[in-house]
C-alpha cells in the first residue's frame, strides 16, 4: 500500500512539473533571451516579446481597478504615437510606473522654451505585442478624442501667434504631424497593445513564481524516483560498529525499537509534507478565487505559490526529521551517555549482562505523536532510553527510596497559554544525610506509562525500598 502510494505521489509531482511549466516556461524561456525590436511594423512583432521606447504619449486611461478599491488605480493604459511607423500603439503600465509617462505627457503641451530643459527620454516597456480586439478599440477612443495634449495643438494650430512657441521643435511638429493625420485619415483600424512586465499574457512574477514551482516539483520527482528505486535496501553497515561483548550485545538489541522509532519519525515527515502541500494549495487558491482572478492568473501565481510554499516547508519538515532518524546516530548517542554514566568497562558489561537477562517482560515503553521512549526494569539495573538517545540509569541497590509526582503548569507561546502535565518517578539514594533533591529520574507524558514501568519496579523491589508518592 505504501508503494503504491508513494508511486502514486511521485506522478502527481511529475504532473505538476509539467504543468507549472507549460503555464510559464514559454516565457521563462523569452525572458531569458531577452526582448526583440518590434521591426518595421507592428504587425510583423505580432506575439513577440518586444521592447518599445515610448516617446510620445498622447492619452490617458485607467486600465485596471484594484479588486474591491474603485478608488485605487493598479494599471493605466497611454495612446503612444510611433513617430517611425506613423501610428498609434496602447501600453499599459502598473500605477508605479505611470509616473514617468504621465511626466512625459504633461511635457508635451509645454512651450518648447520650456519643455527644452525637461527630461524627454522615452519610457521603455517589455512585453508582447498583441492585436487589440474591438471592444478594447472602442474603450481608447474616447481618451484619444479627450487627450489634453492634441487638444492644446488643436486649439492653437491655426493661431500664428502660437505657432512658434508650440509646433517649431521636434517635438511639435511631431504632434502637428499627429493632428494633419487625424484630419485626413481618421483613426486607425488596426490597434496593437504592449502590457509592460506581461508574457503571453502573464506577469513576469507569475512566470517566475510558476518556473520555481516547477523546477522544485521536478526536483522533488527525482529525488523520489530514486528513493523508490533505492529505499528498500536497508543500511546494515552500522551494525558492525557496537563494541563487543556483552554491551555489544545490549546495542544490538536496542537496533529494534530504535528502527522502528525511525520508521515512523519518517512516516510523520512524510505525512506532514503532503498536509502541508495540500493546506498551502487550497488557501492560495481560495484567495485567489475570492479575488476573482482570472484562470491564468490563479494557476500561475497562486497554485504555484501555495504548490512552492507548501513543497518547501515538507521539505524542510521532512529533512528535520531524516536527520533525527538515523539508527546509528541514535544509538551513538545511547552509548555515549551510557559510557558517562558508567564510566569502567566492568560496570557496563555488568549493567548489559543484566538487562539482557531481565527478558520482554520487563521492557515498559511510552510512544506518543513526537517522542518515544524504552526502557527495562533489570534485577539491579533499570534503564530508560529516549528517542533522542538520552539514557537514565537506575542502580536499584544504591537506591534510599523512590517518590512519584505529578508536575503541572502552563508556558506562554506568543500570547497563548499551553498548560502541560507530566508524571516523574524520582530516584533518591543512599546517603548519610538527609537529601531534598533525588538523584535520578524518569519523566513519563502518561499516567498510563508511569504507572506500568511503577508495576514493574514494585515487582523487583517489594518492600525493600520505600516507595511514595509526592502529596
Amino acid at each position: 500500500m505504501r508503494k503504491l502510494l508513494d508511486i502514486v505521489v511521485t506522478l502527481g509531482v511529475l504532473a505538476c512539473a509539467v504543468v507549472f511549466w507549460m503555464t510559464g516556461g514559454s516565457g521563462f524561456l523569452q525572458m531569458r533571451s531577452g526582448a526583440e525590436t518590434a521591426g518595421e511594423s507592428f504587425a510583423e512583432a505580432e506575439g513577440k516579446y518586444i521592447a518599445y521606447e515610448a516617446a510620445f504619449p498622447v492619452a490617458s486611461c485607467v486600465e485596471e481597478y484594484y479588486s474591491g478599491d474603485p478608488d485605487r488605480v493598479r494599471s493605466s493604459g497611454y495612446v503612444i504615437y510611433d513617430q517611425e511607423r506613423q501610428s498609434f500603439l496602447y501600453v499599459v503600465v502598473s500605477d508605479r510606473d505611470s509616473a514617468r509617462l504621465e511626466n512625459l505627457m504633461w511635457n508635451l503641451q509645454l512651450a518648447g522654451e520650456l519643455r527644452a530643459d525637461k527630461d524627454m527620454s522615452p519610457f521603455t516597456v517589455q512585453g508582447t505585442l498583441e492585436p487589440m480586439g474591438e471592444s478594447e478599440v472602442e474603450r481608447v477612443l474616447p481618451a484619444l478624442e479627450e487627450s489634453k495634449v492634441l487638444g492644446l495643438y488643436w486649439d492653437y494650430y491655426g493661431e500664428e501667434a502660437y505657432r512658434e512657441a508650440y509646433f517649431s521643435d521636434e517635438y511639435g511638429k511631431v504632434i502637428e504631424t499627429v493632428c494633419k493625420g487625424l484630419e485626413q485619415d481618421g483613426v486607425q483600424t488596426e490597434w496593437y497593445c504592449i502590457k509592460d512586465g506581461v508574457i503571453n499574457g502573464l506577469e513576469t512574477g507569475d512566470i517566475l513564481i510558476s518556473v520555481l514551482a516547477a523546477a522544485l516539483s521536478l526536483l522533488i520527482f527525482v529525488i523520489r524516483v530514486i528513493m523508490l528505486f533505492t529505499g528498500g535496501r536497508k543500511n546494515t553497515a552500522g551494525e558492525s560498529s557496537v563494541s563487543g561483548g556483552r554491551i555489544g550485545e545490549f546495542y544490538a538489541a536496542q537496533r529494534e525499537w530504535v528502527e522502528e522509532w525511525c520508521e515512523y519519525s519518517l512516516k510523520r515527515g512524510r505525512m506532514f509534507g503532503y498536509l502541508s502541500v495540500a493546506v498551502s494549495v487550497a488557501i492560495f487558491a481560495g484567495i485567489g478565487i475570492y479575488l476573482k482572478m482570472p484562470v491564468e492568473r490563479l494557476v500561475a501565481f497562486y497554485l504555484a505559490l501555495g504548490l512552492l510554499l507548501g513543497e518547501a516547508v515538507g521539505i524542510l519538515f521532512w529533512l528535520g526529521q531524516k536527520g533525527q532518524s538515523k539508527p546509528d546516530k541514535i544509538l551513538k548517542k545511547i552509548a555515549k551517555n551510557i559510557d558517562r554514566a558508567l564510566p569502567s568497562r566492568e560496570a557496563r558489561e555488568e549493567f548489559a549482562e543484566d538487562i539482557l537477562k531481565a527478558g520482554k517482560e520487563w521492557t515498559f515503553r511510552e510512544k506518543r505523536k513526537d517522542s518515544m521512549q524504552q526502557g527495562v526494569v533489570g534485577s539491579r539495573y533499570w534503564v530508560s532510553m529516549g528517542w533522542n538517545g538520552l539514557v537514565t540509569i537506575v542502580d536499584s541497590q544504591r537506591l534510599d527510596r523512590i517518590e512519584t509526582a505529578t508536575i503541572s503548569g502552563q508556558i506562554r507561546s506568543g500570547k497563548v497559554r499551553i498548560r502541560y502535565v507530566s508524571y516523574v518517578v524520582r530516584f533518591f539514594e543512599k546517603s548519610a544525610a538527609p537529601k531534598k533533591n533525588c538523584d535520578k529520574v524518569i519523566s513519563f507524558q502518561s499516567k498510563d506509562a508511569e504507572g506500568l514501568f511503577m508495576v514493574l519496579v514494585r515487582k523487583r523491589v517489594g518492600d525493600r525500598i520505600e516507595i511514595r508518592a509526592e502529596s
